[in-house]
């Protein structure tokens, strides 16, 4: 009966997330870096992408990202890529398929800790839930980062003695989260911490100490092997991540601490409402890691060091960087109600089941419900969105394509947006002077001075501008040389 109510939740989560992708894409450029790289492995030209990405960071007023993401994402859009290029519905397919894949996996993990009735009741939580759906239709990295990072808790707290195999796929995954991204590191090192204090509490056993060592120099080399063959292969582009760290302050980490703390109860929703519901399962979820932490040690320090390494980061990466520990976060707060309710005198036992089952059954509902009216809606519009899809963008593109040299330079507020649509050099400048690194300049009309000059105050700039497109959205200037 489990079986089947889980194959019937994952098969309406797959519908909602297929129905509720778009055929465009949000405003934002990360996701055209990955497509762009992506390209790069399909072509054979790692190097020319490279070599553009350090032009558009250097040549630009700020930095706009790393000179390339780990490669992990890239190559699993490859395929994606090579079937119909740019196309934002066929590049979606991966997230969808992998998060059909971690709600698996999500079973999995919380059938050997909680009853399979609560486990499905936590799958189904992250099946309909309409900001996990919603998320499904950005070209971004997290669903296969959460994907491999809860395969690797999955392989890592399985019952059991493992054997070497277990442990290479321990290591293989481990190694895929970190190659999807950097911080996925952290995992890593989550991992080989636990091990050592098993060794610190078993030091008189030689037997237990033999075997905890073999195990995780198996892991380890596995990731090891995996790594170097990878860094052979593909250029490293993560020196600038790192970097921006320099910009850490103690008033940045403060304000982080405090918005990542409140950002978990977008999960449930926005308002007044959804907050005081998540205060108050936050102290489910304390209870729930008082009464366990022994056992799901590496759950608690995964959670922890990733929290900290977010908070510290100066750049506000807001809710889609907390999904690899979502399932943790609930899995202690079921913990810490089953504490609560194996509390109860016994004539209130069966009540207080009642209310726990009800209480998350309604809220389930409500998110199927919600989820269904999104999907619902966005068919009827025909998967629409306006952004860098939408036609006037396309006639941007139309011209550059066309009526640009190959070796131009535009200036434009999402640069790797216009290096991936129209294959010119691009650069985003918020100065007067750096327009003039450029050929041509395109500023749009509805985003104001987000990074950009707006367009009514370029005039003040005094540049050698010649206006050669004007729509709705965009005004596009040859910079006269």
């Amino acid at each position: 009966m489990a079986n089947r109510l889980l194959i019937i939740i994952i098969v309406v989560s797959l519908l909602l997330g297929a129905a509720t992708l778009r055929r465009g894409h949000l405003w934002g450029d990360d996701w055209a870096w990955y497509v762009l790289q992506a390209k790069s492995v399909l072509n054979g030209t790692m190097d020319e992408f490279m070599e553009t990405s350090a032009f558009t960071n250097n040549e630009s007023t700020t930095y706009v990202g790393p000179l390339a993401y780990p490669w992990g994402y890239p190559l699993l859009l490859a395929p994606a890529y090579a079937l119909r290029g740019i196309h934002p519905l066929v590049l979606k397919l991966p997230a969808l398929f992998l998060y059909t894949g971690f709600l698996v996996i999500l079973y999995l993990l919380m059938r050997n800790r909680l009853t399979e009735s609560e486990s499905l009741l936590i799958v189904a939580l992250f099946a309909f839930n309409p900001m996990m759906i919603d998320s499904l239709d950005q070209i971004l990295s997290d669903i296969p980062f959460l994907f491999f990072s809860t395969l690797s808790l999955w392989l890592i707290t399985r019952d059991g003695r493992r054997n070497i195999w277990q442990n290479i796929a321990i290591g293989v995954s481990i190694f895929f989260v970190v190659f999807i991204r950097a911080t996925g590191i952290l995992l890593l090192g989550s991992f080989l911490f636990v091990e050592f204090l098993k060794l610190i509490a078993h030091r008189r056993d030689w037997e237990t100490v033999r075997e905890i060592v073999l195990d995780s120099l198996t892991v380890l080399g596995s990731f090891i092997v995996l790594f170097v063959i990878t860094s052979l292969l593909f250029p490293s582009g993560g020196s600038s991540y790192f970097a921006q760290y320099a910009g850490m302050t103690g008033e940045t980490i403060r304000n982080f601490a405090i918005r990542y703390f409140a950002v978990y109860s977008s999960f449930f929703g926005e308002g007044q409402g959804w907050k005081i519901l998540y205060y108050g399962l936050v102290i489910f979820f304390l209870i729930g890691v008082w009464r366990r932490w022994r056992e799901d040690l590496i759950f608690i320090i995964f959670f922890v060091s990733w929290m900290m390494v977010h908070i510290a980061y100066p750049y506000w990466q807001g809710l889609r960087y907390i999904f690899p520990v979502l399932p943790i976060f609930f899995y202690f707060i079921f913990q810490g109600m089953k504490f609560v309710l194996g509390r109860l005198a016994p004539e209130h036992a069966r009540t207080g089941q009642r209310v726990f089952y009800g209480f998350w059954s309604l809220l389930i509902v409500f998110f199927l419900i919600t989820s269904s009216a999104q999907a619902l809606t966005n068919l009827k519009n025909n998967r629409d969105i306006s952004g860098p899809f939408d036609p006037y963008s396309k006639e941007v593109y139309k011209y550059i394509q066309e009526q640009t040299p190959a070796k131009s330079v535009v200036v434009f507020f999402k640069p790797r947006v216009m290096k991936l649509m129209t294959d010119r050099d691009s650069i985003m400048s918020m100065e007067c002077s750096r327009v003039l690194k450029g050929d041509y300049l395109v500023l749009s009309r509805k985003v104001g001075p987000n990074q950009q000059i707006a367009p009514e105050e370029i005039g003040a700039c005094d540049l050698p501008l010649e206006e050669v497109l004007r729509n709705n959205r965009f005004v596009v200037y040859k910079i006269q040389k």
